[in-house]
């Protein structure tokens, strides 16, 4: 009897360990998050003697470090909890990187950016789909997670919670990061974040006063003077920085550059140099990003100029790629196996014996053509090893997949990346692919396309430039608005191509 008992016994606790742990995985995540967390959240860090008015900061965490971007789930958890924080005492949230413009009656704060403590949100998917969030309190100046602060759920999420963990976004927070960079509406912040960064590192020196001149000689570029005499303006307001009219009081001078990092993408840099090179002055330097598009190139610090190009509102054209075929004959002799290829996913390397193609698909019956803009070399059109002087035309059928080899010897490096518009004067080797899905729009784009120079061979051709080329685009373009409904197109920018 004591047996059956027993027995009874374990295998009502084993169903309750089932069930308990069933309902652990499936319970809901916001009723967690509203429930559970943000009582205990609140609970450490007003009863908490450690936290009490010490900066503390709202972080996403990924392998234990502060991240810049992350999805959209980790990034609403973190400003739920630290919303829900804002107006208790006794608590001072940081709020880093939310940049204001300088208050020329106010002193400059360089404390708004010490922080003590992170309270870090980490969200991960295991291999079975199970998500984990985790909620820990990090000491920075004793580089130690703080004991008894710790919240985990473990579970699975509904179907807008898993949108949002696929939805990669920038932290706000971190504006001026590489992955968080300023846009080009927020030139005034951007330079008021660097003056901040500027005016602090000035005010933590002792060496001595810094003395420029207002006749430091201006960059060419007038967005790039326009942002360092922003920036200049706003150390003045903050009084780290001293400037007279006078060149012979001067000791320093004050430089500014942006540097083209990818497609849209600056970091521009403000550098304080002292003018004697045995000064016992530092040099003193900030650095931010910023992404400017396109439709912005001729007013901002693009050097590059796009052209709009219409193209059908319901796109039927893929994606184009670059792959690799695995049998290096097949630029010599144009003809391929498709299955005999792999896709790069941005990154490839070369060797003597590498043969490359561009694909794409459509899903429509539509007549494809090739165009290459050669860096520092203009626009060509491709005709593969035919070498046709009449422009080289390919039938896609649809919803198959269609491949155009390479000059053969084509030496591919560093990256590439899908791009959106169409430049002038593009800062990479660019490839296109145009299609057409109506014959009579295939036939006048078969005529422009004709006008290019033919590029056949692995050698570079001189192409389209200058002022010919902007004729040939703008009427391109004319014919591409006439067609939009039947026309469609795709580039990819690569760096180092030949």
């Amino acid at each position: 009897m004591k047996i059956i008992t027993c027995l009874v016994a374990c295998v009502v606790l084993i169903f309750a360990s089932a069930n308990a742990s069933a309902a652990s995985y499936q319970a809901d995540l916001e009723r967690w998050i509203s429930r559970d967390l943000t009582p205990y959240v609140i609970d450490q860090l007003t009863t908490q003697p450690r936290f009490k008015n010490e900066p503390i900061r709202f972080v996403v965490l990924a392998d234990e470090n502060p991240q810049s971007a992350s999805s959209k789930l980790a990034l609403s958890i973190r400003d739920r909890l630290r919303d829900s924080l804002a107006r208790e005492a006794g608590v001072h949230i940081v709020w880093q990187g939310d940049v204001s413009l300088v208050d020329a009656s106010s002193a400059i704060d360089c404390t708004k950016d010490q922080v003590n403590f992170y309270i870090g949100v980490e969200v991960v998917e295991d291999r079975g789909g199970l998500i984990n969030v985790d909620v820990r309190a990090l000491d920075i100046l004793e580089k130690t997670w703080v004991a008894g602060f710790s919240k985990s759920w473990r579970g699975y999420l509904n179907n807008a919670q898993s949108r949002q963990l696929n939805q990669l976004e920038a932290d706000r927070t971190f504006r001026g990061k590489r992955d968080a960079p300023f846009n080009e509406s927020q030139f005034d912040l951007l330079a008021a974040h660097l003056a901040h960064e500027l005016g602090c590192a000035l005010l933590r020196q002792t060496a001595g006063e810094y003395v420029v001149t207002d006749s430091t000689e201006k960059p060419t570029d007038k967005a790039e003077a326009a942002m360092l005499e922003l920036v200049s303006n706003n150390l003045a307001d903050f009084r780290a920085l001293r400037f007279s009219p006078a060149a012979g009081d001067a000791n320093a001078v004050i430089e500014g550059k942006a540097h083209q990092i990818d497609d849209e993408l600056y970091q521009y840099w403000v550098t304080i140099t002292p003018s004697e090179a045995n000064s016992n002055l530092a040099v003193i330097s900030a650095s931010a990003y910023i992404r400017i598009r396109d439709k912005y190139a001729v007013a901002s610090l693009i050097p590059s100029v796009g052209v709009p190009i219409a193209k059908s509102d319901i796109g039927f054209l893929q994606p184009l790629k670059i792959v690799e075929l695995r049998d290096a004959q097949s630029c010599a002799a144009g003809q391929t196996d498709f299955q005999s290829s792999r896709v790069f996913n941005g990154r490839y390397s070369s060797s003597a014996f590498d043969c490359y193609a561009l694909t794409t698909e459509s899903s429509n019956d539509s007549v494809l053509f090739f165009l290459n803009h050669q860096l520092n070399n203009g626009l060509v059109r491709l005709s593969g090893q035919s070498c046709n002087s009449r422009t080289d035309a390919r039938i896609a059928r649809t919803n198959e997949p269609l491949r155009f080899v390479l000059p053969a010897d084509s030496l591919m490096s560093d990256s590439w990346s899908v791009g959106d518009s169409w430049k002038l004067n593009p800062v990479k080797d660019t490839y296109y692919v145009i299609a057409a899905s109506d014959t009579k729009a295939a036939r006048a784009l078969s005529q422009h396309i004709r006008q290019l120079p033919n590029r056949c061979s692995a050698a570079v051709r001189n192409g389209l430039e200058g002022y010919e080329l902007r004729r040939w685009m703008d009427q391109f373009a004319a014919i591409a608005e006439h067609w939009k409904h039947a026309v469609d197109w795709q580039l990819i920018r690569v760096k180092n191509i030949y």
